[in-house]
Order: structure tokens, then C-alpha cells, then sequence
């Protein structure tokens, strides 16, 4: 499923999922392979720090003034650029409508990405009408990240990437000390890496990925 359509302006899309399921991972490699600019949000922004954050995504240097002085000066720079928002669940409906009109009048493309709780401001009644220009504008353009729930998942995108290709029972190894979640399988990539190169060891095992999984912090702390 495509998250933006090329042929729209200023197209939206939406990216969805559980904290560790690879929305940050993807956020940046948009910067990486689509020239993407990223912005990540935190609890209690505003839109004067987000429209500066914008800024300095772009490159820029801070600027100080009001939030409509920035946004008069970020305006015509947005203009057939993608932005990548990570965290954007903790945006108000005002700072989601503010980047909607990025989109919509300047031409801007927008990929939000952020937990179930960013689809919170679209249900909630009080909200929900004011957002309704932005749901449309994302209509069917969501894309839910779930942990992976097989093997073959596992290996293509995880283990064969970095290992090659293993046999059966590393991979239920690498899926059990990882749950299937992209944020713990690249710390146990890593942590495989450094037990590998300690032990000069060349082939990923399921030895490795035990002494590997027992220096990791367990899920959720």
C-alpha cells in the first residue's frame, strides 16, 4: 500500500504501530533513500517549536519571532518536500491542521508517524470535525505496523540483510529473543555483532544470539 501518491499534491499519508515495530527506522531511511526532511515531536510542543523544528529539519538556522512570522519564512521552502513527523501523536489538532495547510497550499508532502494514539484527535467528537480535511487528505493512504509473526519475515528482513541466510533454528532463536519487534531485533543485531567479534566468529548462531540476548535490557525497561 502506497502511503503517499506521487501524482497528488502535496499528498498525506499515515504510518501507525506499537513503540519498537520500526516507525523511527523508517522515518529516517525516508531521509536516507527519498530525500525526506525529519521531524521529530515530544509531549507538550507548540506550534511556534514545531514550525522551528521544520526549519531546522530543512537545514536552516533557528530563527526566532512569532509562529507566524516562522511559518511565513518556512513556507516556500517545504515546497515539494517530504516531511517525515515522528512522535506526531503527540501533536494537537491545531499543529496537525497547520501541517495539513503546508500540504495543502504549498505543495508539501507529509508522512505522520506515532502510536495508535495519534488516531485519537480523529475519533474524539470535539475534534474529529476539525480534523476532517486532514482525514480525507490521508483517506486511505494508512499504513499499521505489526510485529512479525513469521520466520520467513524474520529472515528476509532482519537476519538475511545482516547474517545471510541461516538455518531454522537460529532464525526461531533470533524471533524469540526479539518477539518480532524491529527496534529489539536491531539491538540484538548489534549486540550479535559485538559477541561475534569478541569470539571471532563469522557465522551467526544460536549460541551468539543467547549471548547476545543476555546483555539486552528485557522488553519494556
Amino acid at each position: 500500500m502506497a502511503v503517499v501518491d506521487a501524482n497528488e499534491t502535496g499528498p498525506i499519508g499515515q504510518i501507525i504501530g506499537q513503540p519498537g515495530t520500526g516507525k523511527t527506522f523508517i522515518s529516517h531511511y525516508l531521509v536516507e533513500k527519498a530525500d525526506a526532511f525529519r521531524v521529530c515531536c515530544h509531549q507538550g510542543i507548540n506550534n511556534k517549536l514545531l514550525v522551528s523544528r521544520i526549519y531546522e529539519g530543512l537545514g536552516m538556522a533557528t530563527l526566532t519571532g512569532s509562529a507566524a512570522t516562522l511559518l511565513s519564512r518556512v513556507e516556500h521552502l517545504v515546497q515539494g518536500r517530504l516531511m517525515a513527523v515522528d512522535e506526531a501523536n503527540h501533536l494537537t489538532w491545531r499543529q496537525l491542521e497547520l501541517l495539513r495547510y503546508l500540504a495543502d497550499e504549498k505543495g508539501m508532502s507529509l508522512i505522520l508517524l506515532g502510536t495508535d494514539l495519534l488516531d485519537r484527535p480523529f475519533r474524539d467528537g470535539r475534534t474529529s470535525i476539525l480534523l476532517a480535511q486532514l482525514s480525507s487528505r490521508i483517506g486511505a493512504k494508512r499504513v499499521r505496523l505489526e510485529p512479525f509473526t513469521s520466520l520467513e519475515n524474520v529472515s528476509a528482513y532482519q537476519l538475511i540483510p545482516e547474517f545471510g541466510k541461516v538455518n531454522k533454528t537460529t532464525a526461531k532463536q533470533f524471533y524469540k529473543a526479539s518477539s518480532g519487534y524491529w527496534r529489539d531485533a536491531r539491538e540484538l543485531v548489534s549486540a550479535c555483532r559485538r559477541v561475534m567479534k569478541t569470539q571471532n566468529i563469522e557465522t551467526l548462531t544460536v549460541d551468539v544470539i543467547q549471548a547476545a540476548s543476555s546483555s539486552m535490557k528485557p522488553r519494556g525497561k
